[in-house]
């Protein structure tokens, strides 16, 4: 299972700093000795159609796209709204945007804060909640506070931190649409939770889970790193209860029949059934990268 594709070969041909260019011959030796090793594997799984094609540039073998999906018994509608409005300082006449997870880079929440800036310009009452932890990349959520202040939107944009996780679930319910302007995702297993939750999203088509989403009937789907756009979606939705009823009622079906638990499970274990009956029985596991996670 390849949640994310290494990019060692991408790091040793193309380094993008003075760090890099020095590591330049390690990121060799680590691609060479995984491109090896990736020979042993039977099948390569991956998340989505362009971590697919990600993959097959760099690397051999047979692949399959099998989507994972979110446990409906986790999460579901009627959470703790109130609770977590009251906690950040939200009017119940305010359009509140949400994003949770980890920030990194690629994650383009600058984009996201452009475009709730460009709506307050306009008179919009829209708010922005940034939730996760900074864990991996403390810079970055240091250039998005300076950003917000730059744009004056201390009022409108807030870091909640990181999310316990028996809160999430309260965390999707209180707000009204989830945005996810990441780009170049592999996935967006996070997506599928807001929806499961009944949350109508906004989803970059820069990332995997855009491929099966279809807009204006279960997402609201823009391009990737332009906020502008992101703002004019935004803005249909809060403009527009009768859309945002309906994104939310067939994201939520969709979620919770098709994406869920019990079907990447199935799908799984017909691929293990599918190895095992060319091999003998003999099957041969390989992780290529880190553990399934909110991405």
């Amino acid at each position: 299972m390849c949640n994310d594709v290494p990019d060692f070969f991408h790091k040793a041909r193309h380094p993008r700093s003075i760090k890099n260019a020095i590591s330049s011959p390690l990121y060799w030796l680590f691609y060479l000795y995984d491109r090896r090793q990736n020979r042993k594997v039977d099948l390569a799984l991956l998340l989505s159609n362009w971590a697919e094609s990600e993959y097959k540039e760099v690397y051999p073998g047979k692949t399959r796209v099998v989507r994972s999906g979110a446990d409906p018994n986790r999460f579901t509608p009627g959470g703790d709204r109130n609770g977590i409005r009251t906690r950040f300082g939200f009017a119940e006449d305010e359009f509140v945007l949400l994003w949770l997870g980890i920030f990194m880079p690629h994650r383009r929440l600058e984009d996201a804060i452009e475009a709730v800036g460009k709506l307050k310009s306009r008179g919009s009452r829209v708010r922005l909640l940034l939730a996760g932890s900074d864990r991996s990349y403390p810079e970055y959520l240091n250039s998005l506070n300076s950003r917000v202040r730059s744009l004056g939107l201390e009022a409108v944009v807030t870091f909640a931190g990181k999310v316990a996780d028996e809160e999430i679930r309260d965390f999707y319910t209180a707000c009204d649409a989830f945005v996810f302007p990441n780009d170049q995702q592999t996935w967006g297993l996070v997506v599928l939770e807001a929806m499961a939750c009944g949350c109508p999203v906004l989803v970059s088509r820069g990332a995997g889970v855009h491929e099966v989403l279809t807009h204006g009937e279960n997402a609201m789907l823009f391009p990737p790193r332009d906020p502008q756009a992101l703002a004019q979606q935004i803005e249909a939705l809060a403009s527009q209860p009768q859309l945002t009823r309906k994104i939310a009622q067939n994201g939520m079906q969709l979620a919770r029949e098709t994406y869920n638990w019990d079907r990447f499970a199935d799908q799984i274990s017909r691929v293990c059934q599918e190895i095992a009956q060319t091999h003998d029985n003999s099957i041969f596991l390989s992780a290529v990268a880190g553990p399934l996670t909110r991405s």
